[in-house]
């Protein structure tokens, strides 16, 4: 049975210990406990390995969410950081979203993502995490082209058993925006993909855009045939695939339309209203 000494020495240990664990971290100690745990590359571990990592990300998780007041600041800090390991700009960004629904954080998130190595993350967490802010109104032109860098890039979508490529996956990032908003950035990295894959996925882009610089940018492509022969090939064919479906709607409220149907969650039927719009949209051109 406990003396009243030893009560009061009990409680003012346990007041002492409260105290130490809600205490605000240090952000020199956060750094290194990022450095600490996220020096690794997922796509190298063994899945023994992959457990205990995530055992101890869950703990850090923990941690920052039990006092965000004193560690979101230090956790914004950590992601505008360059140096940091690739794969934490991915795990510290969903932290971040899982936090704070502010816009200038989410945008940050936006930032971070495209620092992390696509083999290291889940294509379909990334497609949805994606796709979500972008239909939220956020710019996602850097975070969609990001899966130009993994040609293997798959998405999957089990309750609507779909399978999307890196192809439809970017066309989901890039299309709940305004088309002028990422014409020129898939004209510009038209030039510089070395897959025929990631080729091919913004010639489809930009078929689907339908603007006047995405088709003449898709025309240029076709005719100067100095891009990998399957891509050119299919360049021609998409210039071939005009849309002969009559519409009454305008071409702005049909763009509209297909915007606002690229919001919605992902599903099969979804794109097939979208293949429908584009072909709508390419008999108004």
């Amino acid at each position: 049975m406990f003396s009243s000494r030893q009560l009061v020495i009990a409680c003012l240990a346990s007041f002492a210990a409260t105290v130490a664990f809600s205490a605000p971290i240090p952000a020199p100690d956060l750094h290194a406990k990022v450095l600490e745990l996220y020096s690794f590359q997922p796509h190298t571990l063994n899945d023994a390995q992959l457990t205990a990592k995530s055992a101890q990300l869950d703990t850090f998780w923990k941690l920052v969410k039990e006092d965000p007041a004193s560690t979101l600041p230090l956790l914004r800090a950590e992601l505008a950081n360059p140096s940091n390991p690739s794969f934490f700009y991915y795990d510290g960004a969903k932290l971040l979203l899982s936090l704070s629904s502010d816009a200038e954080d989410q945008r940050l998130v936006l930032r971070s993502i495209v620092k992390a190595d696509l083999q290291d993350i889940q294509p379909t967490d990334y497609l949805l995490t994606v796709h979500r802010l972008v239909a939220q109104g956020f710019d996602t032109r850097d975070a969609a082209l990001h899966v130009l860098d993994d040609p293997d890039f798959i998405a999957t979508i089990p309750q609507h058993a779909l399978r999307l490529g890196q192809n439809y996956s970017l066309i989901y990032m890039l299309f709940p925006m305004d088309e002028d908003s990422f014409v020129p950035a898939l004209v510009d990295r038209l030039s510089g993909q070395q897959s025929a894959t990631s080729v091919k996925s913004v010639l489809l882009a930009l078929w689907c855009a339908a603007t006047p610089e995405s088709l003449a940018a898709l025309r240029k492509f076709a005719d100067a045939r100095q891009g990998p022969p399957e891509a050119v090939s299919y360049a021609q064919k998409l210039q071939g695939a005009k849309g002969f479906v009559p519409s009454l709607s305008s071409l702005s409220s049909l763009r509209e339309e297909r915007r606002r149907l690229m919001r919605r969650a992902i599903s099969d039927e979804a794109l097939i209203e979208f293949e429908s719009l584009t072909r709508k949209i390419q008999a108004k051109q």
